[in-house]
């Protein structure tokens, strides 16, 4: 019962900073959003090691699928076949993929903002239903 007491609490807090204190939001998205490290460095040092796993692993996972043909153990094979491939034989590929895959492709901060009286009514009225719900299970 503490968690849905504590559940509604944070819900309630959300929706009234949602509606009256957006600057706070923003600032806790800014600090939220910062990376705190970076693997890249580490996994171009051992890429070698790292693409005889990789290939390791997708021919443990190709003999797996020779006996359950599943879609997503075939998917998971060539995953680790590409990318064991791509670590040993095209390093160069490897920062331009992680830079591609850190390019930010849409803001959520900002579209969550601009309907920020919307999530914030809705926060605050799931946790009066939440609030509610307690109330009547405690009587």
């Amino acid at each position: 019962m503490s968690y849905l007491f504590f559940c509604a609490l944070v819900s309630l807090i959300f929706g009234l900073l949602f509606l009256v204190s957006p600057e706070v939001l923003g600032t806790m998205g800014s600090v939220f959003n910062a990376g705190l490290f970076t693997l890249d460095s580490l996994i171009m040092r051992y890429r070698l090691w790292l693409g005889i796993v990789l290939l390791a692993i997708a021919a443990w996972i190709f003999y797996v699928g020779l006996q359950f043909a599943v879609w997503y153990i075939i998917a998971s094979w060539m995953v680790a076949l590409g990318f064991g491939l791509l670590f040993l034989f095209l390093p160069g590929w490897l920062p331009w993929l992680s830079k591609a895959s850190n390019a930010m492709l849409v803001s959520t901060d900002e579209i969550i903002l601009g309907w920020r009286r919307v999530i914030g009514i809705g926060l605050i009225v799931s946790s009066i239903y939440i609030f509610y719900g307690i109330f009547l299970s405690i009587k």
